[in-house]
C-alpha cells in the first residue's frame, strides 16, 4: 500500500511538473537566488566553524566547563553545550549537524545526539533581528524580542524533552591530538560545502512544492478551511495563508506577514511560531544534515518549540511591548 501511494504520488508530481513547467522553473530560479544571496552566505561559515570546533577540541573544552549544567538541567553530556550555542548563533541546521558530528566523533551516544539535535536546531540572531525585526516589522526592538523568545522557548523545550535519566558522569576528556591546521581547515571547508549543497537542494525542492500547491488550488482550499478558526486570534485571510506557506517554506511565509495579515501581536506570534518550527524545508534539511539520527525526535522538538514560542510571545508581548 505504501509503495503504491509512493508510486502514484511520484506520477502525479511528474504530471504537475509537466503541466506547470514554466512556473516551476521560475520558482527554482527565484529560490536559487535566495540560496546564493542569503542561505549559503549565512550558513557556510557556521558549518565550517562547527567542524573546526570539534576537530580542534573546542567542543570538548566547552563540555568540560559546562558538564554540570548540561548534565543536571538537560540530562545531556557537557559537549552538547557547544552544539547548543552554535544553534543559537548559526541558524538551522548548524546546531543539529554539530550534534550528529558529536555522535560520529564518539563524544556522545546516538540517543543523546538525537535529544540534542531536537532542541539546538534554531535560527540565528541575524535572521530574526535582520529579516523579521528590521525587514518585516521595521523595528530592531521587535527583532531582539523575537530572538529572546526564541532562545527562552528553546531552553524550555530542551528541559521538557530531556532524557529521563542522567547521563553517567564522565571525566574531563583530554583534547584530541592536533592535526596540522591546514588539514583541519580543508576538512571543515569541504564538509561545510557538502552541507550547503544539501540545504540548497531542499530549499529549491520545496519552492517547487509550494508553487504547485498554489497553482492547483490546494493551498487556497486548506486556508479556507482554517480561516474561521484562526481568524479568532486576529489573523486575516492573508495572515492564514502566510502561516501555511511558512509551514512549508519559512522565508516565503514570513515575507507574506505584512500589516494586512493582522494586528501586531498575532503577526509576532505567527513569526515566532514559524521561526521555531522552520517549515518542512528545514525539517528535511535537518534530516539530511543529521543522517543516522531519528527524524521523529527532531519533528517532536520543532513542534514543541513552535507551540511554546508562540504562546510565550503572546504572553511576554503584553508585559514588554504594550
Amino acid at each position: 500500500m505504501k509503495q503504491w501511494c509512493a508510486c502514484m504520488g511520484s506520477l502525479l508530481f511528474l504530471v504537475l511538473l509537466c503541466r506547470y513547467s514554466a512556473d516551476c522553473t521560475q520558482a527554482v530560479r527565484t529560490s536559487l537566488q535566495l540560496c546564493l544571496t542569503s542561505a549559503v552566505p549565512s550558513l557556510f561559515p557556521f558549518f565550517a566553524a562547527s567542524s573546526l570546533a570539534i576537530s580542534s577540541g573546542l567542543a570538548q573544552s566547552l563540555g568540560n566547563r559546562f558538564a554540570p549544567l548540561m548534565r543536571y538541567v538537560f540530562h545531556l553530556p557537557g559537549c552538547g553545550a557547544a552544539a547548543l550555542f552554535l544553534g543559537f548563533l548559526g541558524g538551522y541546521p548548524a546546531g543539529a549537524r554539530m550534534a550528529a558530528e558529536l555522535w560520529h566523533s564518539d563524544l556522545c551516544t546516538k540517543e543523546e545526539a538525537a535529544a540534542l539535535a531536537s532542541v539546538c536546531n534554531n535560527t540565528g540572531p541575524a535572521f530574526l533581528i535582520g529579516m523579521c525585526g528590521c525587514g518585516l516589522f521595521h523595528s530592531v526592538r521587535l527583532g531582539i524580542f523575537l530572538y529572546v523568545v526564541h532562545i527562552l522557548s528553546a531552553l524550555i523545550t530542551a528541559f521538557l524533552l530531556r532524557p529521563r535519566q542522567l547521563p553517567p558522569a564522565a571525566p574531563s576528556r583530554p583534547l584530541p591530538e592536533q592535526l596540522p591546521f591546514c588539514s583541519l581547515l580543508t576538512r571543515a571547508v569541504l564538509s561545510a560545502g557538502r552541507s550547503c549543497l544539501m540545504v540548497s537542494a531542499f530549499i529549491l525542492f520545496f519552492s517547487v512544492v509550494l508553487c504547485l500547491l498554489r497553482l492547483t488550488g490546494i493551498l487556497s482550499a486548506i486556508c479556507a478551511m482554517a480561516a474561521p478558526l484562526l481568524s479568532c486570534v486576529g489573523l486575516s485571510d492573508i495572515g492564514v495563508q502566510s502561516l501555511f506557506i511558512g509551514l512549508v517554506e519559512l522565508t516565503q511565509g514570513l515575507a507574506a506577514l505584512t500589516p494586512s495579515a493582522g494586528s501586531t501581536v498575532p503577526r509576532l506570534a505567527s513569526a515566532s511560531l514559524l521561526c521555531a518550527f522552520g517549515g518542512l524545508s528545514v525539517l528535511f534539511q535537518t534530516a539530511a544534515a543529521t543522517e543516522g539520527l531519528p527524524v521523529s525526535r527532531c519533528v517532536l522538538g520543532k513542534c514543541t518549540h513552535a507551540c511554546i514560542s508562540a504562546l510565550l510571545c503572546v504572553f511576554l508581548s503584553h508585559f514588554l511591548l504594550f
